[in-house]
Formats: structure tokens, sequence, C-alpha cells
């Protein structure tokens, strides 16, 4: 299996973490589980020409979407089906980070997958039949950093109010109270939850509860052994119930069941029928 990931280079690399390239991927399993993170996903499925996302309950794909999709920003897991996307090429946005190549606030897109094409039009067909016909990685990295800049609806710059704010729930996502964080931007509270939603698709609140279930996952991609009462703490859940009801919501599983799952990379858990 090959995997490569790339930063792109400023101004992109403010708005998006990195581009990633899976080619060979053939799991035992078909179905994975993909977990929240409050960010937004760009997928192009360079395999086949479709995409199928699988409804909570692993039964039949709730949809068929194109070969490339948006994921929305999600609060909540959805499953993916593994088989046809052994070749799939990605850009991982930082949170808010697609807001200037949209041109709707990005809360439309809370928990949804849209078709690229419906979003971007010919543009999205165009750019994978650029991809489809490269022969490198880089090549295909390069396209795809040199066609995003062009497909900005809006000039690449962050509204300053949620700019701040992102760098301070990244930084501290469950020591600072959130009224502490307003009080600082000059916004009333309803003013700057609307601008944060349109930017990043999630309440500010949300947004923290997010961080804090990547910590305890970051956690637990880092050890061998656990102990479930010093995460929660250390992540700043009131104890180990509200902890684990927190998890269960994002994800589906306990705390447990994920620790021992087989995990094809950060956010995914295989799902066995």
């Amino acid at each position: 299996m090959l995997i490569r990931t790339y930063t792109p280079k400023a101004p992109l690399s403010g708005f998006v973490d990195y581009f990633w390239y899976f080619e060979g991927y053939a799991p035992p399993h078909s179905k994975e589980l993909s977990l929240p993170d409050g960010s937004i996903e760009l997928v192009i499925n360079l395999h086949d020409d479709k995409i199928k996302l699988f409804d909570r309950e692993y039964k039949d794909p709730l949809r068929t979407y194109g070969s490339s999709v948006i994921c929305g920003p999600h609060s909540e897991y959805f499953i993916i089906d593994t088989s046809a996307e052994t070749t799939v090429l990605g850009i991982h946005f930082k949170p808010g980070g697609i807001s200037p190549f949209l041109k709707m606030p990005v809360n439309e897109l809370h928990n949804t997958h849209v078709s690229l094409d419906a979003l971007w039009g010919a543009s999205a067909y165009d750019l994978r039949e650029m991809l489809l016909q490269s022969q490198t990685v880089v090549d295909k990295f390069r396209i795809l950093e040199a066609n995003l800049i062009k497909l900005a609806s809006r000039p690449l710059i962050r509204h300053p109010a949620v700019s701040f704010a992102l760098n301070e729930f990244m930084r501290l996502p469950h020591t600072r109270p959130l009224s502490d964080v307003i009080d600082q931007i000059g916004l009333s509270q309803r003013r700057f939850i609307q601008i944060f939603k349109e930017e990043v698709g999630l309440t500010p609140k949300l947004f923290c509860r997010l961080r804090r279930f990547q910590e305890v996952l970051n956690r637990l991609d880092r050890t061998k052994c656990v102990n479930w009462l010093d995460v929660a703490i250390a992540c700043g859940y009131y104890d180990q119930m509200h902890f684990i009801k927190d998890f269960q919501a994002f994800s589906s599983l306990n705390p447990t069941d994920y620790f021992s799952a087989q995990v094809r990379h950060h956010n995914h858990v295989a799902v066995h029928n």
C-alpha cells in the first residue's frame, strides 16, 4: 500500500492541513467508520467513478455519489465503502479552511456530503481528468495545488474573530470557558456564533467538544496501555461517565471497543459485519 501526504505552500497552507493519496488499499473489511473531527474533506476517487456511503446501521448504501465528494463538517460518524476506494486522493482542510472555496455558508454542509460537481461545476470533472492523466503522485499534488487556488471564490482571508477563536480552541480546547474567548473578540455572543458557524460549519461549543474527542483519539493512538479515568481527566471531562457518553455520541463505540479495533489510520475504524 502506498500512502503519501503533502503540505501545500502559502497561501493554501493557511487553509489546508495536507493533501493525501492512498493507492493499493485492499483491507479484509468492506466498510469503515469515519469519525468526526470538525474539519472538511474533499475526496476524489481515482479508481472508480462513484463513492458509496452507508447509513449508520450498516445496511444498504444510503446514497451513491459521483467520483468526487465534499464531506462537510461532521459531528457524527458516517460509514464508507472501502471496496471501491483502492486509489483515492484528497484534501484535508483546516477547520473553516474551505470557506473561501464555497459560495455558501459552511454550516449548510454540516453532517452532509455533496458531489463536487454540484459546488464546482465542470471544474470538478476537469480536475479529476487532469489527475487521472498525471503520471506520479508528486504531479497529482502539484495539479491539485495549482487548481485549488484558481477555484477560490473570494480572497484567501479568514475573519479575524474566527481566526483568533480557532487558535484559542485548538490550543486550549477544554481549559478556557467560551465566554472568555468571546470577551476578547469584542463581538456579541450571538454575532460571533453566527460568523463562526458560517465559516467553520459548527457552533463554537460543538467544535470544542469535537476537539476534545480528537484529543482523546490522539492519546489512544500513542499508547498501548490506557487508564480511562486518567484520559477523561486529562482531556477535561467531568468524570468517566461524561467521557464515555461523549465518546459514544461521536463514534457509536465505547472507548474500549475503539481501542481494540483495527484502525487504518487516524479517525478510521474497521466495521466487521
